[in-house]
């Protein structure tokens, strides 16, 4: 059905700021590493060259600062027990405002943006559709990926954002060799494990995963309303990656 709602603003890309913060913690990182500048500048150029002719046919979108707010909505409509069902899936909402509506899960998810605009985005954005009876229904559980039964859509802000977070602790745990930061928590683990096997190991991880990130974004929020003595604030947080490197050999156990 068409789209009465406003509609988020599709851009060509990122602001130039923040593409080149990312660029930057990537470079200082291996720099930092043991990489040399003239290296670092060799391996760019030709990366770029050949990135050149590489094409995607998905639809990138800037979210921008009502980014946090479709996060929160698509977050609380799954872990809220007033807005799922009883096998733990989230309702079909009704549009407007009351008990079981969308303008309730807003409220409930603290959105300081419209109702009609966080509505509307995430329409645009593909991660929630309107029903034939007019009832919202989510489509994606994160606010990175949208509309994929259309070609797909790909928050560009979202995505550099996660790539800094991450670099972020690399980098500080690569610089704290000095002595001068205390190395944060980071720990990846890969293993090559029979194909067959993916399909359990991607539910495992959406469970346990999910269920970690929900409880300590919950912690988050519920102490980000608490003021500083010191006026003085830290954006934390943390993520859970599922890693596939591809096709491997078996791995041979040692005598």
């Amino acid at each position: 059905m068409p789209n009465k709602h406003e509609k988020s603003v599709a851009h060509a890309g990122p602001s130039p700021e923040l593409v080149e913060n990312v660029v930057r913690q990537f470079v200082q990182l291996l720099v930092a590493g043991g990489t040399c500048v003239d290296a670092v500048r060799t391996a760019t150029s030709k990366v770029l060259l050949n990135s050149a002719d590489e094409s995607t046919v998905a639809t990138f979108t800037e979210l921008g600062p009502i980014q946090r707010d479709c996060m929160e909505v698509l977050c609380t409509w799954r872990r809220d027990v007033e807005f799922i069902d009883r096998r733990g899936n989230p309702l079909a909402l009704r549009q407007g405002t009351g008990e079981k509506s969308f303008g309730a899960l807003c409220k409930r998810a603290s959105c300081k943006s419209e109702v009609s605009t966080i509505l509307g985005t995430l329409l645009d954005f593909g991660a929630v559709s309107i029903r034939g009876d007019d009832r919202i229904i989510p489509e994606t559980p994160t606010f990175l990926l949208g509309g994929a039964k259309g070609g797909g859509r790909l928050a560009v802000d979202g995505v550099l954002r996660q790539l800094q977070g991450f670099l972020q602790v690399v980098h500080r745990n690569v610089c704290s060799i000095s002595g001068e930061k205390k190395p944060k928590f980071e720990r990846a683990c890969t293993v090559s494990i029979a194909v067959e096997l993916e399909a359990i190991f991607d539910e495992l991880v959406r469970a346990r995963g999910q269920e970690f990130i929900d409880s300590i974004d919950e912690w988050l929020e519920r102490n980000a309303k608490r003021e500083s003595a010191s006026q003085r604030y830290l954006e934390l947080g943390v993520g859970v990656y599922s890693i596939d490197l591809g096709d491997k050999q078996i791995r041979t156990q040692k005598p």
